[in-house]
């Protein structure tokens, strides 16, 4: 069902101890009474739904605690070292209330008046999203505590107990994904719910992160084979099930209604009065979230080589510098789905607020549309990504240049850097580095909730779990190249991956191990490596295809690989002259007027240059420190409980 229902008033009651229900008037429904019919289940479990925190503006959703970007009003504190450790109890996402409350649901079922299908199809959901939510956790913390039933202040062993290991936590969850798969209605509870291919989603997923993790942690007593075959299954069992992906990018991300796209098996929803902010928040002066040059010149070429050996890059292919027009030229579309290409337009208007019937694809093309290109010193490449998006919108998701700001305001140019020198007196969706993040956008709901569905669970990323899982089980070859890397790049206009031609030296900027920290780390880590040519490339497609999905810090994490953030991060390759001229400095006879030209005021690498990229921040000090690839326990928690340990390399108590 499209809109899930919360029930409040079974919120109340079930959060409610035993000696306060006992006490409740006659003629009130208690726990006991509400679950015993199939309805009374399902009305219970829409509240699970609501829990998916996709399309939120956080850093890791947004990418920006990673080397893909970055967030403009400070440091990543993973690398600065400025992570601090929680206080209060149950903070910092130690929070077992989920776990609670779905532990309410699976206590009851036992003793229901549903018939033994029914309930095997209620300790499925239960135990999907239980395995969804200890996952979450054991990804964060490592060692978590294991709540079987419905904690109770009796307790005490489990209150004041030490945490349960991750090799036991890891096996539980794997143990319930396989329950749910076994005996869910393989067609859920109707429309987007979980059903048999969603669990198979979850166990691709879950089995991909925990085997990846115990390999290259060096898990002690783990089995990162078990999970690896897992993950490779139950990816297989999709790829039967579901044959192929959708043959638009945008429209899985932008769409208002994704029940129409049989590859996305889960999504969340987003009415009117309940939308997501992103676009609202992008579009403003508020958001920060930016995109870095590591990440846009990790996109392929058309002819499916990286920016450093391909043919038809337009740039610099020692340094990779190029000015934004060129270095977009002949790339992965879904680069241009996630990153706004460049363009600049004119008008004589402070305020460039236009219908859609006045501008968006009118044939011929409106006087208004045609006066933006035609005045000086705009030349024909100001147009060009402009007629491309033209061509690469649809329907379903139209994606149209110019952007609009919040207030359906025509953004002039893009780079639109946040620096007031240069934005032409338009404050608001704003880079300081010029690269702006739109994988989620539309040009309509600027100003209210955005409405485009949300994918949570979809093909994309089953693909690309199942090509890195087939390699680190040695089974990864041509064949399974075509069944899923290469049907990804095919969709994004991009040649499909040939295994013979991947040697040592097809991307020179691969990674090849012996990274040296930049201080000495007190906290033993995982011993770097040298990544395989082909997985470097496995690797790469997934950093591409999941870019600002909140999955790259993660996989940095269970890669072993976290000190990818201690590179400095880099904004556009520009010309100093492209912006100390009169349609920057003197735009609309600014009063007061700026100070004459040939005073640039942005940071590039070299500033006695005549270019450079723009400058984020300075190398991050101390860089990456191990303690980082678990995350902190509060430090009241500790307090209350003797038994916890908390995580390497953070105060305790």
């Amino acid at each position: 069902m499209r809109k899930y229902l919360i029930v409040l008033f079974v919120i109340a009651i079930v959060s409610c101890n035993d000696e306060f229900l006992n006490r409740l008037p006659k003629d009130m429904e208690t726990e006991e009474m509400f679950f015993s019919s199939y309805d009374n289940f399902k009305t219970y479990a829409w509240q699970f739904y609501g829990w998916y925190n996709v399309y939120a503006l956080t850093q890791d959703y947004m990418d920006t605690y990673s080397d893909n970007g970055f967030h403009g009003q400070g440091t990543n504190p993973y690398g600065w070292d400025k992570v601090v450790e929680p206080t209060d109890v149950g903070a910092g996402e130690w929070n077992y209330s989920k776990i609670r409350t779905i532990n309410v649901l699976l206590d009851n079922i036992d003793n229901s008046a549903m018939n033994d299908a029914e309930k095997a199809h209620w300790r499925s959901v239960g135990y999907f999203f239980k395995a969804q939510e200890y996952f979450r956790m054991m990804s964060r913390f490592g060692d978590v505590i294991w709540e079987e039933h419905v904690v109770t202040e009796n307790d005490e062993d489990i209150l004041y107990g030490p945490a349960t290991s991750r090799i036991e936590i890891a096996r539980k969850i794997l143990e319930m994904l396989q329950y749910a798969r076994e005996n869910i209605n393989p067609a859920g509870n109707g429309n987007n719910t979980v059903n048999t291919n969603v669990v198979n989603a979850l166990i691709s997923r879950f089995g991909l992160f925990e085997g990846t993790w115990q390999k290259y942690h060096r898990t002690s007593g783990g089995s990162p084979d078990i999970y690896l075959q897992a993950s490779f299954d139950a990816s297989s069992a999709l790829m039967e099930t579901v044959p192929d992906i959708h043959s638009n990018y945008n429209e899985v991300f932008n769409s208002e209604d994704l029940g129409t796209i049989p590859s996305v098996f889960l999504y969340k929803v987003f009415v009117p009065t309940k939308g997501h902010s992103i676009n609202r928040w992008m579009g403003a002066s508020e958001s920060w979230f930016e995109a870095c040059s590591d990440l846009v010149q990790a996109y392929l070429c058309t002819d499916g080589k990286p920016i450093w050996k391909s043919d038809v890059y337009q740039g610099d292919k020692t340094t990779g510098e190029a000015v934004i027009y060129a270095e977009f030229r002949n790339r992965d579309r879904r680069l241009y789905y996630s990153i706004c290409p460049p363009y600049r337009i004119n008008s004589t208007f402070q305020n460039t607020k236009e219908k859609d019937s006045l501008f968006f694809y009118s044939t011929p093309l409106s006087p208004y549309y045609q006066n933006l290109f035609a005045n000086s010193p705009l030349v024909p490449e100001d147009e060009e990504y402009v007629e491309l998006m033209k061509t690469l919108s649809t329907a379903a998701a139209d994606k149209p240049l110019p952007i609009r700001q919040w207030n359906d305001e025509f953004v002039r140019e893009v780079p639109h850097f946040r620096n007031n020198r240069y934005n032409m007196s338009q404050v608001y969706s704003v880079t300081i580095g010029g690269y702006f993040p739109w994988k989620i956008y539309t040009p309509a709901n600027q100003t209210s909730g955005g409405t485009n569905d949300a994918p949570v669970y979809r093909m994309g990323e089953v693909l690309i779990n199942h090509a890195e899982a087939a390699w680190e089980l040695g089974r990864f070859n041509q064949n399974v190249a075509d069944k899923t890397v290469s049907i990804l790049r095919r969709r994004a206009n991009v040649t499909p991956m040939t295994l013979t031609e991947i040697d040592a030296d097809f991307d020179p900027k691969r990674d090849k191990g012996g990274h040296i920290p930049a201080v000495a780390d007190p906290v033993a880590g995982p011993v770097d490596y040298e990544v395989d040519p082909v997985l470097w490339e496995i690797r790469r497609e997934r950093r591409i295809e999941l870019y600002c999905e909140g999955f790259r810090f993660d996989d940095l994490r269970r890669w072993g690989k976290g000190h990818y953030i201690s590179k400095r991060q880099y904004g556009a390759f520009i010309y100093k002259s492209d912006y100390e001229n009169s349609r920057h400095i003197t735009y609309l006879n600014r009063t007061p007027p700026l100070d004459g030209l040939n005073n640039f005021s942005m940071q590039i690498e070299d500033p006695a240059k005549d270019s450079g990229r723009v400058v984020i921040f300075e190398p991050p000090s101390p860089g990456w420190l191990n303690k980082y690839y678990l995350y902190p326990l509060p430090l009241d928690d500790l307090s209350l409980n003797d038994n916890l340990k908390q995580n390497p390399g953070y105060k305790g108590v």
